[in-house]
Formats: structure tokens, sequence, C-alpha cells
């Protein structure tokens, strides 16, 4: 293009001719619709940035310039969301698997035994008396920590920390399987 086109024109020709440019896209996003959201993205950039437009210079090789760049940011975010996605299959794997291997594990005459019904009534009797509180009314009356925090006059952040502390305390003494015990019997 000559040095006497003005950008407006430029930018006219360059929008004729978009397919070219989607296709381009295409090569690397795969969604059509993405591709040509890229595109658009491209010419809207160009359009900004007008007053800056070399018109000496090729203006294809530039839009083409921006289109390459939004490609390659687009591929990273999906990138990073794959990855995303692949930790938290990894983990649900995880939690899927441990929760077969508990089950396996778990002997439900253990379970009624009454040494054990003992223990764990124990051990809930052993946690600090506001501990204690929180945890029944969680696991037991099934109240939210928000729930909690309005009953007891104490914010969301002592419900998490007295959770955390009273899940600990009880998975050190029966493993996984406290969540059972708590279930059937605690009134």
């Amino acid at each position: 293009m000559s040095n006497e086109m003005n950008p407006y024109t430029v930018i006219e020709r360059l929008f004729e001719s978009r397919r070219r440019f989607e296709r381009f896209a295409m090569l690397y996003i795969h969604t059509p619709q993405h591709a040509q959201d890229i595109v658009m993205e491209s010419f809207a950039y160009l359009w900004e940035h007008r007053a800056d437009l070399d018109t000496t210079r090729n203006p294809e090789s530039y839009l083409l310039g921006i289109i390459k760049g939004k490609c390659i940011d687009y591929l990273r975010h999906q990138q990073v969301k794959r990855n995303a996605e692949a930790d938290m299959l990894s983990d649900a794997q995880w939690e899927l698997e441990m929760s077969i291997a508990t089950l396996q594990a778990f002997d439900p005459d253990w379970l009624y035994d009454k040494e054990m019904q003992r223990r764990f009534k124990a051990a809930i009797d052993d946690l600090p008396e506001a501990t204690r509180r929180i945890f029944v009314m969680n696991r037991i009356e099934r109240k939210t920590y928000a729930e909690i925090a309005v009953e007891l006059g104490v914010s969301v952040k002592t419900v998490e920390y007295r959770m955390s502390s009273a899940l600990r305390l009880m998975r050190d003494r029966f493993g996984d399987i406290y969540i059972i015990l708590a279930i059937l019997f605690i009134n």
C-alpha cells in the first residue's frame, strides 16, 4: 500500500479481507467463534490505534502480528485453564480413591461395637467446650458456618478455626471413619 493511503482506507481494505485473517487464527484457535472474536478484537485494537498506524509498513503484517499476539494470549489462557482442570480432576480422583479405600476397609461390626461408640462419644466430650459445640452444630445439626457464627455471636473465621481444630482431632483419633460415627451415634 502506498504512502498516501490514510489509516481509514487501510483498515477498510484489511477488513474486506478479514476471512483470510480468520483462517489464520483458525490454524491455532480451533473454534470458529473464538477465532472470529480474536480477529474482531484485533481490528478493534487497530482502529483504536489508527493514529499510530504506519502506512509505509505492511499493514497486513502489522494486523497479523496483533492477531498472533491475541492467539497466544488465548492459548496461554486455555493452557492455564486446562492445567487447573487437570489439578481438580487429579484431586477428585485422589478423593475418589480414598473414599473407595476407606469404604473397603470399613467394617460395620467395628462401627457398632459398644467400645467404639463409647470412645467416639468420649472423643467429642474431650473437645474444648466451644469447639465441641461448633462441631455438633455443624456436623450433627447441619448448620452452616454463617448460621453458627450468628447464633454464637462469633466471626465465621472463628467457626472455621474451631471446626478445623475439631476435625483434625477427630481424624487423628478415628481416621475418616469419624464422619460415619458422627452421623450414626450423636443425637
